[in-house]
């Protein structure tokens, strides 16, 4: 069945996708800070990943429902391979800027586009492709810093290494596409002049801003508006954790490999939480898991300068960080995609990750303003409690919201979430 052959195909390139992101993108940050960039100006770099995303999220999440997934995962990954491109072979902070533009761009439509591949069929089996996507994105986020540092280990000069591994991740982004244009050949694209927009209209102005209109109109759903709140505040903390962690681990002597090896287990954490995780949906209610791994996540980020004293507190902070986000992923999906239909899943997913943008604008950008001036161990501490302080506000949002789902729509999504058999 052609459906089924491309939700699994989704699941497997969406573990690619986070693999070459992941191999590479731990680096970045060291990477300028070899181009003589200081905190505040990685922290604004980071940001500039996030910027070009917000004027495209919801244009692109049309796009992916008018010309279909797999046109605009090609689109995507044009941009990623440029942004690969620009870092092997940057000289200045100039090539690092477009470079983060390009990134930001690559993320936003392929992880919508991978989103909407496995969030088709009935309910069942959505969310059991969720899971399984879920679990191999995480595992892409193990795989990929592992190999990102065996390869950066193998060169005694960190620019040569950290250039290498750019250049491994654009060559495996080549032959993604390879693939995507393969896969493309017999994808029943829809078809533009069936759609609401003809694409012309859709990239004016106007049509941007029409957009935005549908995507915002999506909120109305209460699910909606919880999904997008919890999976803001998890990218908030995974962002600053994800893009000052590297720093944090080298200023107090960490090994390149050690670091990789700390970011391979947050990625194995994340992978592995979708063998719990139909036992959590069938003991708590979705808003409580999401609470539970927000406040596990921000006390993460607030013990870290403890835990970074020796290697193996360390690693096990980082490995339950992984656990925290890697439920997140699923759960915050899951209870979006249940409200919508399925021809409004690319806004909805462009929706989505357009909130994840606006947290990975502000969490670098307030985290590096933090860092400047107090140093990395002060701010991680400051900012955790920050976030935990957070949290208690959100937890009460959450029994809200609990309290306004009856208690027999609550059973029937913990039933219908329970885990099938083990990825494709």
């Amino acid at each position: 069945m052609q459906d089924d052959r491309f939700r699994r195909f989704g699941v497997l390139g969406g573990g690619l996708f986070f693999t070459i992101t992941g191999l590479a993108g731990q680096f970045f940050a060291l990477y300028a800070q070899e181009l003589g960039a200081s905190t505040l100006t990685i922290g604004l770099l980071v940001t500039l990943r996030a910027v070009l995303p917000i004027f495209i999220a919801m244009p692109s999440g049309q796009l992916i429902d008018t010309i279909g997934p797999m046109k605009m995962l090609v689109v995507g990954n044009a941009c990623l391979l440029t942004s690969l491109v620009l870092n092997a072979t940057a000289s200045s902070l100039v090539s690092l800027i477009l470079s983060q533009f390009f990134l930001g761009s690559s993320i936003i439509i392929m992880a919508s586009s991978f989103q909407v591949l496995v969030s088709t069929g009935d309910q069942a089996i959505r969310n059991e492709y969720i899971q399984r996507y879920s679990m191999w994105m995480s595992g892409g986020g193990m795989l990929g810093p592992l190999i990102g540092g065996l390869v950066a280990s193998l060169f005694p000069v960190p620019m040569d290494g950290y250039r290498a591994a750019f250049m491994a991740a654009a060559l495996s982004s080549a032959g993604l596409m390879v693939a995507l244009v393969w896969m493309g050949r017999s994808y029943a694209h829809p078809k533009p002049e069936e759609a609401d927009l003809d694409l012309r209209s859709m990239i004016s102005p106007a049509g941007v801003l029409k957009s935005y209109k549908k995507g915002i109109d999506l909120t109305r759903h209460r699910p909606v508006q919880f999904g997008l709140t919890a999976t803001f505040l998890i990218m908030y903390i995974q962002s600053l954790y994800n893009g000052f962690l590297p720093l944090y681990m080298d200023s107090v002597g960490f090994t390149t490999l050690i670091i990789s090896t700390a970011l391979a287990m947050n990625g194995l954490s994340a992978m592995l939480t979708r063998y719990v995780l139909g036992g959590l949906m069938n003991r708590m209610a979705p808003e409580h898991i999401l609470t539970v791994a927000g406040f596990t996540a921000a006390a993460c980020v607030a013990v870290t300068p403890l835990a970074g004293q020796h290697v193996v507190p360390m690693l096990l902070v980082v490995t339950v960080m992984g656990g925290a986000v890697g439920v997140n992923l699923p759960v915050s999906i899951m209870v979006m995609v249940d409200a919508v239909g399925e021809g409004e899943r690319g806004k909805l997913m462009g929706l989505r990750l357009l909130a994840n943008r606006f947290a990975q604008i502000l969490s670098p950008a307030l985290f590096g303003l933090l860092g400047h001036a107090l140093g990395l161990s002060a701010a991680l501490a400051g900012g955790g409690i920050f976030l935990l302080g957070v949290m208690t506000g959100f937890s009460a949002y959450a029994n809200r919201t609990k309290a306004a789902r009856t208690p027999a729509a609550g059973a029937e999504r913990t039933e219908a979430v329970a885990p099938g058999p083990g990825p494709a």
